[in-house]
C-alpha cells in the first residue's frame, strides 16, 4: 500500500483534529486534571513527576525514533505525513505542552508508566462489548457497557450530553470493521523497539473483507498500537477478539458471537503472560506473590471476563434478543466482582473513595432488520446510581418511530434488567 496523503492534506488534517479536541466535552485543562490525578495515585515514584516535562521529552522520543523502512516498506513517505499532522495540530492549539499531551498521553502511559513505573492501585476496569451475528430480532446485536472513574466526570453535565436523541438509521459492515474495543494492560510490560507514531489506516490496504487477513497486518505491525482488547469483524460476521500488551498479541476467532472486557487477557498465552508479569510487579512491591491487593484486583477481572463470555455464550445459544443482550449488560445478580456490571466498586483493598468505577452508560443496539433500535441507560456522576436504575432512553429505527410504545412496554415489562441473567 502505497502513503497518498499529500503533505498539505496532512497538515489540514492535523488542523482539524485539533479544532475537534478543543471542542470536546472536556477542556483539556479537564483532561489534564483527571488523567494527572489518576497517574499519580496509581504509580509508584510518580507522585511527584513533573509531567509537562516527561511528556514532552517523550514526544521528543517518539519523533526521533528511527522507523526500519526495511522491515515496514510499507511505511515510506510516512515520517513527512505525520510531522505535518502534528504541525497542523501545533499550529492550532499554539501550546506544545498541550499538544503533546494530546497526541502522546495514552502512548506515554503504556510505553513508559506501565514499563518503568510499579502501580500503586490497578487501574479500574474499564469497558465492555459483546456481539451477536444471528438473532432472533432479525440483525447483528451490538451490547456495551462505557466504565470509568467518576470523579473526573463531575460537573461536566454527563449526562444530558449522552441522552440520544432522534432515529437510529441500519447500518451494515461492508469490510473489516473494529466494533468494540477495551482498555487492557499489563505492569512491568515489553517496551517496543520503535516508538515512531504510526498510523495504521496509512499501510492497511483499504476494502479489506477478510478478517484473518486483516488480523495478519495488525500482527505485523503490533508495537504500534495498543495494548488493550479488541474486536473485530468482516462481513460474513467472522469475529476475531484481540488481546492485546504493548507488543504481544492473542486472538480468538469465532462466528456467531463474540465478547470482550477489560482488565483481563484469557486467550491462553496472554493469560500466561500477564500473569508472570503480574508476579514481576508483586516481587518490585515485596508483596506475597498469593495475597495482595494487586492478585485479588486480576483475579476479579478474569472472573467478570469469563462470565462475560459464558453469558454471551448462552444467549447466543437461545436465540439473542436486544432485552437478553440488556440483561447481560446490566449484569449485577452475581457476587461482586464477576458481575458484568459495575456500581462503585474499586475491587482492590486498598479503596481510595476517589477510584470508585462505574458502568457510567449502557448500550445495547439491533444494528439492522425488521426491529433496528437501542435502549440506553446513562448515570449522573454528580448525582450517582446504579445504571440499570435509570431511565431507559429507547431510540426506534428509522421509520419505525409508530413501534417506539410497543418497546417503552417491553422495557417496563422487564422490571429491573440485570437482576435475573439468563440462567
Amino acid at each position: 500500500m502505497t502513503i497518498t496523503l499529500s503533505v498539505t492534506e496532512a497538515y489540514d488534517r492535523g488542523r482539524d483534529m485539533a479544532q475537534q479536541r478543543l471542542t470536546g466535552m472536556m477542556t483539556i485543562e479537564q483532561s489534564m486534571k483527571r488523567d494527572f490525578t489518576w497517574a499519580r495515585g496509581s504509580y509508584l515514584g510518580a507522585e511527584d513527576l513533573d509531567f509537562e516535562s516527561a511528556i514532552l521529552t517523550f514526544s521528543r522520543e517518539r519523533m526521533a525514533s528511527d522507523l526500519d523502512l526495511a522491515k515496514y516498506p510499507e511505511c515510506r513517505g510516512m515520517r513527512e505525513v505525520v510531522e505535518a499532522i502534528r504541525k497542523g495540530f501545533a499550529d492550532v492549539m499554539n501550546d506544545p505542552f498541550k499538544t503533546a499531551y494530546c497526541l502522546d498521553w495514552y502512548w506515554f502511559c503504556s510505553r513508559r508508566l506501565n514499563t518503568r513505573y510499579v502501580g500503586k492501585t490497578p487501574p479500574p476496569a474499564q469497558c465492555t462489548d459483546f456481539w451477536f451475528a444471528d438473532t432472533k430480532e432479525g440483525g447483528p446485536i451490538h451490547g456495551s457497557n462505557r466504565d470509568d472513574l467518576l470523579f473526573g466526570y463531575r460537573g461536566i453535565n454527563f449526562r444530558e450530553k449522552n441522552i440520544p436523541r432522534g432515529v437510529m438509521k441500519p447500518s451494515t459492515i461492508d469490510k473489516v470493521t473494529c466494533i468494540g474495543g477495551v482498555s487492557s494492560a499489563v505492569l512491568c510490560d515489553d517496551e517496543p523497539d520503535c516508538l515512531f507514531p504510526v498510523d495504521l489506516g496509512m499501510v492497511i490496504p483499504n476494502g479489506i473483507t477478510d478478517v484473518t487477513e486483516y488480523v495478519g497486518y495488525l500482527d505485523q505491525y503490533k508495537e504500534f498500537w495498543g495494548p488493550g482488547n479488541q474486536l473485530w469483524t468482516d462481513p460474513d460476521m467472522n469475529f476475531a477478539a484481540l488481546e492485546k500488551a504493548n507488543v504481544r498479541m492473542g486472538v480468538r476467532y469465532s462466528t456467531g458471537c463474540s465478547a470482550i472486557t477489560a482488565c483481563a487477557y484469557v486467550i491462553p498465552e496472554m493469560n500466561a503472560f500477564k500473569k508472570e508479569r503480574d508476579l514481576q510487579s508483586y516481587r518490585a512491591r515485596g508483596w506475597d506473590p498469593e495475597d495482595n491487593t494487586d492478585k485479588s484486583f486480576w483475579d476479579g477481572d478474569e472472573s467478570r471476563y469469563r462470565r462475560l463470555l459464558e453469558l454471551v455464550q448462552k444467549e447466543y445459544e437461545r436465540g439473542a434478543t436486544l432485552l437478553g443482550t440488556a440483561e447481560i449488560a446490566l449484569d449485577h445478580a452475581a457476587p461482586f466482582p464477576a458481575r458484568v456490571n459495575i456500581q462503585g466498586q474499586t475491587g482492590h483493598r486498598n479503596d481510595n473513595p476517589e477510584m470508585t468505577n462505574w458502568s457510567m452508560i449502557t448500550n445495547v443496539w439491533c444494528l439492522s432488520g425488521p426491529n433496528t433500535r437501542s435502549y440506553n441507560w446513562i448515570i449522573d456522576p454528580d448525582n450517582p446510581k446504579p445504571v440499570y436504575e435509570t431511565e431507559c432512553f429507547i431510540i426506534p429505527g428509522e421509520g419505525q418511530e409508530h413501534r417506539l410504545p410497543e418497546w417503552e412496554a417491553e422495557v417496563r415489562a422487564a422490571g429491573e434488567i440485570g437482576l435475573n441473567p439468563p440462567a
